[in-house]
């Protein structure tokens, strides 16, 4: 082992090490098994377990094989960087490694939930969207970790005694809405931010925003409508030029990091509106390029808020939820949703004509 894969292997994760030193394959296999069983597979559970809401029943968005999918995804990914770092831990060195399990964990769920639900995914972005933004709304996690919402003056109502009567109640029977002005006969047609207010002042107390979700999307007839493998979002269909994908473009690892590296720098010099547009609304083959940079340590969380000029408390709460919507960054941009989409095009046009001369030189 070189010196400065000797160095490399120290700065690894402490919970990492006896697997990096193993000193045979067998008994590199003994200790992997145990890092997956000890550590990885309590945290990817768990961590599927809450995003997908499997463990409440009712709110459920998933089954079991569905659970069993993403843990295999999380598990590929995570064989595939524990391999690189045990033959080449000079430039692959995991500091942390729970947490860089939860990011591949919390990943893919994202990722499942938007290709699968995509209806609902839209929704649940809009829905955070306008309790974050809306005043007189409030979004917040209680100390059981589950996000509850309602009015902003709610927000120290966490108790259970204190929570909302279960808006099944609701969903069940719309037309209680009707003492709050809403007709049962039209709710499709109702904005959001009344149907909302209509729904808090029903409950009068904190609610689940899982569950406030599923209420507004039975309210609306909002359906999850898989995507089918393969398919593309048509607004975007026409762009002229996409985001080179860094994933078809690299051969190795070395070369996957120089051209991350380049593609962040060029990132960067794009002016500040582009850089908004393109980052917040990246979509499925190009988001994990995003999701790339922190792992690497190209770019952290909050070198990438402040790239785009974005508080980090409240970037940090918007990673999670990425892409946006373009009416979310129109509003954000003080734009139309058309100008925020002429100003992903200028951008993708002027990446791909700068890393088209990254690619030519290497």
């Amino acid at each position: 082992m070189s010196m400065k894969e000797q160095v490399a292997t120290r700065e690894s994760d402490v919970a990492l090490r006896p697997f990096l030193l193993a000193r045979d394959e067998a008994e590199a296999e003994c200790l992997l098994a145990r890092l997956l069983s000890d550590h990885a597979e309590p945290i990817t559970k768990g961590i599927i377990r809450r995003k997908l809401s499997i463990s409440r029943g009712g709110n459920s968005y998933t089954g079991s094989e569905d659970t069993e999918d993403i843990y295999s995804e999380v598990l590929v990914q995570l064989l595939a960087r524990l391999q690189r770092a045990r033959t080449n831990p000079d430039g692959n060195a995991i500091i942390d490694f729970r947490g860089y399990v939860a990011v591949i964990a919390y990943n893919a769920c994202h990722q499942h939930l938007r290709q699968k639900y995509p209806q609902r995914w839209r929704l649940k972005n809009r829905l955070r969207y306008l309790l974050t933004h809306q005043q007189g709304f409030a979004l917040w996690e209680s100390a059981g970790e589950e996000w509850l919402c309602g009015l902003a003056l709610w927000q120290n109502r966490t108790k259970e005694g204190e929570r909302a009567k279960p808006l099944d109640a609701l969903r069940d029977n719309p037309l209680a809405l009707e003492r709050a002005g809403l007709s049962a006969k039209n709710l499709q047609l109702v904005r959001l931010i009344d149907l909302v207010r209509a729904i808090f002042q029903w409950t009068g107390a904190p609610a689940e925003l899982d569950d406030l979700v599923k209420t507004v999307a039975e309210l609306q007839g909002i359906k999850d409508t898989p995507v089918a493998a393969g398919s593309v979002d048509d607004r975007d269909a026409n762009a002229p030029e996409r985001l080179p994908d860094a994933h078809a473009n690299v051969a190795s690892d070395v070369e996957r990091r120089m051209y991350l590296q380049r593609l962040w720098a060029e990132i960067v010099q794009l002016p500040l509106r582009q850089r908004i547009a393109l980052l917040l609304n990246l979509r499925d083959e190009q988001e994990g390029v995003l999701a790339l940079l922190p792992l690497l340590g190209l770019a952290s969380i909050r070198q990438l808020a402040e790239t785009l000029a974005i508080p980090f408390e409240q970037f940090a709460r918007l990673w999670n939820e990425l892409p946006l919507e373009d009416a979310f960054i129109a509003e954000h941009l003080s734009a139309t949703r058309q100008q925020v989409i002429n100003l992903r095009k200028s951008a993708r046009a002027r990446l791909a004509r700068r890393m088209r001369a990254f690619e030519e030189v290497h």
